[in-house]
């Protein structure tokens, strides 16, 4: 019996071999079913011969295609309060040449300051491969604002007036002080 994982080579496929007589060899080679998809293949005899003075007694084994396991890393992300999120990255590697992966990753909800998990979120690597996922965050950091005090004024024995003041730039939506 032999394996392999999705994408990797073909290892060679062996067989141990009894009752040839003196120097007598066999010659040819063993074949497996075709197919590269994860599953179970039947090693046969193919053009294993030992000549026409012998008749072989074949006892067939499988050849098993198990899932590759990617790793994909989650890249951690960086926003200011208010700013659109920024594109959700990753590296990775165990794909083999010409596959690739699908979909995208995800992130934890919510917009206040704060540290917000990337998930995995759609990405695939398709029907071959186990994604072996590490995450990071995305941390949200608070926005910087100026507070400028408005000069006021008054004259002596009257009520003081009510002190304002300008920020810049303004605060984002429904958010006040």
């Amino acid at each position: 019996a032999k394996s392999k994982a999705f994408g990797a080579t073909d290892p060679a496929l062996t067989y141990t071999v009894s009752g040839l007589v003196g120097s007598d060899v066999m010659s040819g080679s063993l074949t497996r079913a075709a197919g590269e998809a994860v599953g179970t293949y039947p090693i046969g005899q193919g053009s294993l011969t030992a000549g026409s003075n012998y008749t072989i007694t074949y006892t067939p084994a499988d050849f098993t295609i198990g899932t590759n396991v990617v790793t994909v890393i989650a890249s951690a992300q960086t926003k200011v309060y208010g700013d659109t999120d920024p594109a959700l990255t990753y590296t990775v590697s165990g794909l083999a040449p010409g596959d690739v992966l699908t979909g995208s990753l995800s992130r934890a909800t919510g917009e206040s300051a704060g540290s917000y998990a990337i998930l995995q979120g759609t990405l695939s690597a398709g029907a071959g491969y186990t994604i072996n996922y590490t995450g990071a965050n995305l941390n949200i950091t608070p926005k910087s604002v100026v507070v400028t005090a408005s000069t006021q004024s008054k004259v002596y024995g009257a009520t003081d007036p009510v002190l304002g003041y300008t920020v810049s730039p303004s605060l984002l939506g429904s958010d006040s002080f």
